[in-house]
């Protein structure tokens, strides 16, 4: 009798420890389960501010013949005129995906981040092309950092009108440390190649020369236009905050153009702050758009 007790109580015990686990590791892949399921960043601009961007009057486009192969465009909206002028571009050409390759402001996190959740704008979700990123996880070329994706404007200011004018484009969003050399941008080209369809576009967001008076901006602008039009990254690599805030960034740009056979690119305007606030007495920012296309 004592022995049938027994018996059944190690029954009842294995038992039970074995729902445990069914249970434990239930809750283990509801947790993964929730955790690839993509949440979104939210929206840096209102409906209100993006409708007052989109009411900025543009001047008259110039015709980009060829392909579209990446962009340099500025993620200080004070600039909205040359965003929307450089959107307005980029319609025709209706890319699947665009790769927006920025600095990380905070330069905090992994040296390069990227992210598989979408983002919010004031028009809706824009998607994240979720295989393009996994490629560059897998690799070891960036790291996953939603925290501190979110928070960086170089990326998020710039989705809103990519839904706007662009809506059913996916984006892979990018951001690099300071420090990033020319050998590790080609490094993530490298791997960005077999997804870079042929209607794929760069788009580098990079501000220019920061916290000079206009005139000082203006020659600042003259000097780094030259090192661009030389394709000099030696020396762009060692221009500081007073000439631009991402040299890696700029450089992704002109190494995907390089590797198109493109060796020189279209300026679609350069402008700062001052100029655009009509003010000399502050502090300003200074933009260029530019683009490469095949012909």
């Amino acid at each position: 009798m004592r022995l049938k007790q027994s018996r059944t109580v190690q029954w009842l015990i294995l038992l039970v420890c074995v729902l445990t686990i069914v249970i434990w590791g239930s809750k283990d892949t509801d947790s993964v389960r929730r955790e690839e399921v993509n949440s979104t960043h939210p929206s840096f601009v209102t409906g209100q501010e993006l409708n007052s961007i989109l009411a900025v009057k543009t001047e008259k486009q110039p015709i980009i013949e060829g392909r579209i192969v990446s962009m340099v465009v500025p993620h200080h909206l004070v600039a909205s005129r040359l965003l929307v002028q450089v959107m307005e571009i980029l319609v025709p050409q209706q890319p699947t995906v665009v790769i927006v390759i920025g600095p990380n402001h905070y330069n905090s996190g992994g040296k390069t981040i990227t992210g598989l959740n979408d983002w919010l704008s004031p028009n809706g979700v824009i998607e994240t092309e979720a295989n393009t990123v996994k490629a560059l996880l897998d690799k070891g070329l960036a790291v996953r950092d939603e925290e501190t994706l979110s928070k960086e404007h170089s990326i998020g200011a710039l989705v809103p009108l990519l839904k706007h004018y662009l809506p059913e484009t996916k984006i892979v969003p990018i951001i690099l440390h300071h420090d990033v050399s020319l050998q590790e941008v080609d490094g993530i080209l490298q791997a960005l190649e077999p997804f870079l369809a042929q209607d794929a576009v760069v788009i580098s967001s990079v501000d220019f020369s920061h916290y000079l008076t206009r005139s000082q901006a203006q020659a600042k602008d003259e000097e780094t236009l030259r090192h661009m039009n030389n394709f000099d990254y030696p020396t762009i690599f060692r221009l500081g905050n007073d000439y631009l805030d991402s040299p890696a960034s700029l450089a992704a740009a002109f190494r995907l153009a390089e590797k198109r056979g493109i060796k020189e690119f279209t300026v679609l305007d350069n402008t700062n702050s001052g100029i655009i606030m009509q003010n000399d007495f502050i502090e300003t920012t200074s933009y260029f758009t530019l683009v490469f296309h095949t012909t």
